[in-house]
């Protein structure tokens, strides 16, 4: 008896200090606490149930930081830079819906989804959590989703749509959705080459067809991948459209040297690339005004002149190129111009680091400088006002397509002069 005694003061002195804490007497009375062992009833079983809610309290508080911890954990560096790398171009957008749908975003996540909005769990197991998954692989692809019939875009994505493919989001502006946009299944062509032309790239993914159980979510896969030098995606194109294949559309770097100006070329689509050397600046420029790029990036080598300061373009040094490049979409990056900027298109188009692209640089040696801008503008080579184009005095004038690109190249970039002149023998 003594011993259960014992054992039960013992069990309940921090209970009754709580609850000395809870109900706190007046200054007067402060001394000795001294515990009753015949407390009433309904104060003990306040006291459990206060100790209980706080227990409860810190484990969800804890769940809250581990949660917390775990969503900042997610966002590695290389995540921050292509969240940084999609706000730039929101940032460019004008549409009024575009801009009203901008600022329901978070930049928390790859998608740029609030979790605080309608619609807007990543919770596992989810369609938005599996097409978070999906946009990791590839963050700076707009990514359209099947579900049903349409293809769904939410998000940043979603943004893209409105802006750039003329569709309107879903359920309207309402500010406690996040934003949703997408096409029926029949206008998929339309919005992919709505989104190419304007230098995007796109990543399709597909909903597995056939019976399913209840309850169960659909499998999904990529079926496909559209660029803006490879806009057409296998199976979507009808009998009766008439195919124009563009010119393919490189990722371009520029750097300087003691030579001069280099322009590096890479192709992500026939895994290759090319460097040219020793250009002037009329020289880069004329090129950049006939090439169209996906991506342009922009060594940090430009940034030290003569004058001794790391702003381009004072004291007339680079203040052509640099108007050139000013009014066009670009990044700085910094390293090795070949190797570092090949790395850059690996992360662009989420390749992995095995993939090698193949040189394919033509030797400048026995071949003469490429065209300056003023020539290239006063012959015709480069659409300018005023001026006849060369080009539809050479040719006939139902010729279009390939051949006037090729003659125009021969003309920009002209040949070593063996290959001039066998190419003049054949013509």
């Amino acid at each position: 008896m003594y011993r259960l005694a014992t054992r039960n003061v013992v069990v309940s002195f921090p209970r009754w200090c709580s609850l000395a804490l809870l109900r706190r007497s007046p200054a007067r009375s402060f001394g000795a606490f001294r515990p009753s062992l015949t407390l009433p009833y309904r104060s003990r079983r306040l006291e459990q149930i206060c100790c209980f809610k706080n227990h409860k309290v810190l484990r969800a508080s804890s769940k809250t930081t581990k949660k917390s911890k775990a969503s900042n954990d997610a966002l590695n560096d290389k995540d921050l830079s292509h969240l940084l790398w999609w706000k730039e171009r929101l940032e460019m957008c004008r549409k009024p819906s575009t801009v009203q749908l901008v600022k329901r975003l978070t930049y928390s996540n790859l998608l740029g989804l609030d979790v605080n909005l309608k619609n807007g769990s990543l919770k596992e197991g989810t369609l938005n959590w599996e097409m978070l998954q999906f946009k990791s692989r590839f963050p700076r692809e707009v990514l359209l989703c099947r579900v049903g019939d349409f293809y769904e875009a939410i998000g940043i994505d979603a943004c893209i749509l409105v802006e750039y493919a003329g569709l309107n989001p879903f359920g309207g502006l309402r500010s406690e959705s996040i934003p949703r946009a997408g096409c029926p299944v029949i206008n998929l062509r339309q919005t992919l080459d709505d989104l190419t032309r304007n230098g995007y790239s796109v990543c399709i993914v597909e909903e597995v067809q056939g019976p399913t159980q209840a309850r169960t979510r659909k499998s999904r896969f990529i079926s496909g991948h559209a660029h803006p030098g490879s806009p057409y995606v296998f199976g979507l194109v009808g009998v009766d459209h008439d195919l124009d294949f563009p010119e393919p559309m490189p990722v371009v770097g520029i750097s300087r040297s003691a030579s001069g100006y280099c322009i590096n070329l890479v192709l992500e689509t026939m895994k290759t690339y090319s460097s040219e050397d020793g250009l002037t600046e009329e020289a880069i420029v004329a090129k950049l005004r006939t090439c169209r790029c996906h991506h342009l990036f922009l060594h940090a080598s430009l940034r030290n002149n003569s004058s001794g300061t790391c702003r381009w373009g004072e004291f007339g040094e680079g203040g052509l190129l640099w108007g050139e490049c000013s009014a066009r979409q670009f990044e700085w990056f910094e390293g090795n111009p070949v190797n570092d900027l090949l790395l850059k298109v690996k992360e662009l188009y989420g390749l992995d680091d095995e993939v090698t692209f193949r040189n394919v640089t033509v030797s400048s040696e026995n071949r003469p400088q490429p065209l300056t801008l003023g020539t290239a503008t006063q012959i015709g080579a480069i659409p300018t006002d005023g001026i006849p184009c060369l080009l539809k005095v050479l040719l006939p004038s139902n010729c279009s397509g390939l051949p006037v690109l090729y003659i125009r190249d021969l003309l920009l970039n002209p040949p070593a002069y063996e290959i001039a002149s066998a190419i003049q023998g054949e013509l």
